[in-house]
């Protein structure tokens, strides 16, 4: 089991890093939310999580309307992954998705999850009727649509991940060359933390459109 984490790549070891810490820890704040009463004044962290998942809560209420508690803790979930992922780099990890086949794998992920959305809330008969419109010659294109748009949605983060890491690295250089050490280092925050988390966003709420768009009446 060791031999084989050893061989992972840095992406994929980085992606289990975050996923055993997000499992850790969404689990104990969980604890610590079951465990309050009514009348209980939440603080510090258990604040900060109650008050980001109702916010999530409140916007997918408008994006889905009735099934939205069937979609948001996927999307949330999804949410808090690409976030971390994305500022992963700032605990001394590899970015995940800066990996090709990490990123590739959350294009199934988005294709996968959007076609299960529409059979579970459509029957297969409406559903391949969504295909032919508006008349069964589309079906190539409508295909082409259906797969383009997931595949599109991960090498943005590949891309856009990879192209801030490229970008930091050579402002790096050069401040470092100039001896401007402070300013090297402020580049990490900047690059790693607000592009990352602009992106997580991002493909949040391409996700969550799409799956909307796959499920409405």
């Amino acid at each position: 089991m060791i031999d084989y984490y050893v061989e992972l790549s840095a992406g994929i070891k980085a992606s289990l890093v975050i996923t055993a810490f997000l499992m850790l820890s969404t689990f104990i704040i969980g604890l610590k939310v079951r465990k309050m009463k009514a009348s209980d004044v939440p603080t510090g962290i258990t604040l900060i999580a109650i008050m980001f998942v109702e916010g999530i809560n409140d916007m997918q209420r408008d994006f889905f309307k009735k099934y939205w508690k069937q979609f948001t803790p996927y999307t949330l979930t999804i949410l808090l992954f690409l976030m971390f992922a994305n500022t992963a780099s700032l605990a001394g990890l590899s970015a995940p998705l800066s990996n090709i086949s990490v990123a590739l794998g959350f294009s199934l992920l988005a294709f996968g999850s959007v076609q299960v959305a529409a059979l579970f809330t459509k029957k297969p008969k409406q559903r391949a009727k969504d295909l032919l419109d508006p008349h069964w010659a589309f079906l190539p294109i409508n295909l082409v649509g259906e797969m383009s748009t997931p595949f599109a949605m991960g090498l943005r983060l590949f891309g856009n991940l990879l192209s801030g890491a490229i970008i930091g690295i050579i402002l790096y250089g050069i401040l470092s060359w100039f001896g401007i050490i402070v300013g090297a280092f402020l580049i990490h925050p900047v690059f790693d933390m607000f592009f990352g988390l602009v992106q997580a966003y991002v493909y949040f709420m391409l996700l969550t459109i799409f799956l909307s768009m796959a499920v409405e009446d």
